[in-house]
């Protein structure tokens, strides 16, 4: 991708805010010394509007002389528990936690923007909004955004985001219009039964065979309640339960997600867990509890936002990609007005490690690619291509 001279010039600052916040990772509605480092980056700036969000969050405001809408960008900053295992000079000084994925470089961009957004003033055709949002790992941060006012004075008319991806070749642009990740649930379910002897168990209700005979049928759901056209996931990742090896137990908890790229298939499992649940209970005596924690809707592109994002980046710079199950709770921000997610490719010989990975690294200068995608669609500068 061609970089504007004005975004080459950027790659020392980029990559010393990058390492700053690796450094510093924090998990989800806590981010109070990353909320306090961009804040101080953003004041110097000097942006019309400049305001902190309940809890961490930051928007920063640019005005357009005669603006023809707003615009506005989204970049999270969570990190995740995670024990960095990389040996970068730069790794988290935070045992146990860490930039995982890759939101110190989703920030990164949008700390960029404000200074180019800043330089060109006088060229800006629309209002420019800059969120800064916490909580994007389980939290629903973005929901928290909306709900404190993100996307009014000004009304934003659409809005873009953007996340590193490691299976997209380095410096490519990863789009698709329609679904592209999924809706996710976590949920649990607690098994309750009736604690006795182990030598006796007459006397008891074993929550844990209960448990274990749920977990079978539920692995049902997906091959025989679905069209099997229809791409949908349901894991139980954890169970907990019992207190000694010769004790009937008298509680279960599951720990599991789905996901899905349906709302109706998502309410067809969750209905088929909670009737196979009662009908358990009525075959073992035990009693389930189902229990819907977060919950995040599909993400999906406008096609038309498509179609137009075309018109500011090459076709050789675009990499096709297929919808993922990972799940991204920008898909908030487009349950109320048009909204374009685009994945960073950072793929190379090099670096290969996955999202949420202990060794998860990058190439510092992609960092570039991402500004320069944000100042055209900023500036509103489409390609001058035959």
């Amino acid at each position: 991708m061609q970089l504007h001279p004005q975004v080459a010039a950027l790659a020392d600052l980029c990559r010393q805010h990058r390492r700053t916040l690796h450094r510093i990772p924090e998990i989800g509605l806590e981010e109070y010394q990353t909320q306090a480092y961009l804040l101080g980056v953003l004041h110097i700036l000097q942006p019309d509007c400049l305001q902190t969000l309940p809890p961490t969050g930051v928007k920063a405001v640019f005005y357009a002389k005669s603006p023809l809408g707003t615009i506005a960008f989204r970049a999270d900053m969570d990190g995740l528990r995670v024990s960095e295992e990389t040996v970068a000079p730069y790794a988290s000084t935070r045992p146990g936690c860490m930039h995982a994925c890759g939101h110190d470089e989703h920030l990164t961009p949008l700390l960029r923007l404000d200074k180019l957004i800043s330089d060109n003033r006088d060229a800006l055709r629309s209002n420019i909004v800059l969120l800064f949002q916490p909580g994007e790992e389980g939290f629903a941060g973005a929901k928290l955004m909306i709900e404190n006012g993100a996307l009014e004075n000004p009304h934003v008319g659409r809005i873009y985001g953007l996340h590193v991806w490691p299976t997209v070749p380095y410096g490519k642009i990863g789009v698709r219009w329609g679904y592209m990740m999924a809706n996710s649930c976590e949920f649990d379910i607690l098994v309750h039964g009736k604690s006795a002897h182990g030598a006796s168990p007459q006397m008891g209700v074993d929550a844990v065979v209960a448990a274990a005979e749920l977990i079978t049928l539920l692995q049902t759901i997906i091959t025989r309640s679905l069209d099997p056209h229809q791409d949908a996931l349901l894991t139980i990742g954890k169970i907990t339960g019992g207190t000694a090896r010769n004790v009937i137990a008298d509680r279960v908890e599951l720990n599991g997600t789905l996901r899905s790229f349906s709302a109706q298939n998502y309410d067809t499992i969750v209905q088929k867990v909670r009737s196979m649940s009662e009908g358990l209970a009525t075959a073992t005596g035990a009693k389930f509890e189902f229990h819907s924690l977060m919950s995040y809707p599909c993400l999906e592109n406008p096609r038309p936002m498509v179609e137009d994002f075309y018109r500011y980046i090459s076709m050789r710079d675009v990499e096709l990609v297929e919808p993922v199950m990972a799940a991204e709770d920008f898909a908030y921000y487009q349950q109320r007005l048009p909204g374009l997610f685009l994945f960073l490719g950072t793929l190379d010989d090099e670096n290969k490690q996955p999202l949420h990975n202990a060794c998860f690294n990058y190439r510092e200068d992609v960092l570039l690619y991402g500004v320069e995608v944000f100042r055209r669609l900023a500036l509103e500068e489409p390609l001058n291509e035959s």
